[in-house]
């Protein structure tokens, strides 16, 4: 009986100095795991100094595809002009081999991004990734295609072969004036627009194209990230209209 009790009292005590110690919790705003969430769920992070007071937009393009000055120079002025980072901005723009297909699906794109992708949350750092790949959407249709899509809460893709084809020619904008519209509208989802992360200050999401503006001069307006932007202006980069600006503000943005 003795026997028993004693190891009970050892096991007691074991649980009791086991209780007493301070258990270590991981931050779960860096690292991997923290870019691993739905669109628009890292915007207060994204556009406010609470949490994060530097920014840095890692930008991955394959063989080929290397963005225009216009879309590099663009993206940050936006993140300036937008986002409170007392620390800066900074731009890491690297190549990666082209891997030569004509559709990637959702699940390729997030495994090229698993394979690339080099900088997370960390410190005081808070981190965008922009893939740029060499083929098209596996989801297009033949009268509907995607030119870019947001498809988690830092991570962004642009379909360079489509960005290529519809650019340059007649009645097409020039490559840069596409692919940073279309590369800026997809920054906007990041950071909570429309209402899906950024709640809005005033309604203005599309009834009929959820997490759209529904304003058609706006920058967010749906047919931004489709084959549709040729019908809206597209011999300029659009800009957020005031709405859409209200709601960032509101939301921890300048």
């Amino acid at each position: 009986m003795r026997i028993v009790w004693n190891t009970v009292y050892a096991m007691a005590l074991g649980l009791l100095i086991y209780g007493c110690e301070e258990p270590v919790r991981e931050d779960p705003f860096v690292g991997i795991g923290a870019a691993r969430w739905d669109v628009g769920k890292s915007a207060n992070f994204l556009l406010s100094d609470d949490r994060f007071t530097k920014l840095e937009l890692e930008i991955a393009y394959m063989e080929g595809f290397r963005p225009t000055d216009v879309l590099l120079d663009e993206m940050v002025d936006f993140l300036e002009e937008f986002t409170f980072k007392p620390e800066g901005i900074v731009l890491n723009l690297k190549e990666i081999p082209a891997e030569g297909e004509e559709f990637y699906s959702a699940e390729a794109i997030a495994a090229l991004e698993d394979q690339y992708r080099q900088t997370y949350n960390e410190g005081n750092t808070v981190s965008i990734f922009l893939l740029v790949v060499d083929g098209n959407f596996k989801q297009d249709e033949t009268e509907f295609f995607t030119i870019g899509a947001a498809y988690r809460n830092t991570s962004m893709v642009l379909f360079g072969k489509r960005i290529m084809e519809n650019s340059g020619g007649f009645r097409r904008p020039p490559r840069g004036i596409l692919e940073t519209t279309v590369a800026l509208h997809e920054l906007g989802h990041l950071l909570g627009l429309v209402n899906i992360g950024t709640e809005m200050v005033i309604p203005h999401e599309d009834e009929e194209q959820a997490f759209h503006c529904e304003e058609e001069t706006c920058l967010m307006y749906w047919t931004v990230e489709t084959n549709n932007v040729f019908l809206f202006r597209p011999q300029t980069i659009p800009t957020l209209d005031d709405n859409c600006r209200n709601d960032l503000r509101v939301n921890g943005g300048r």
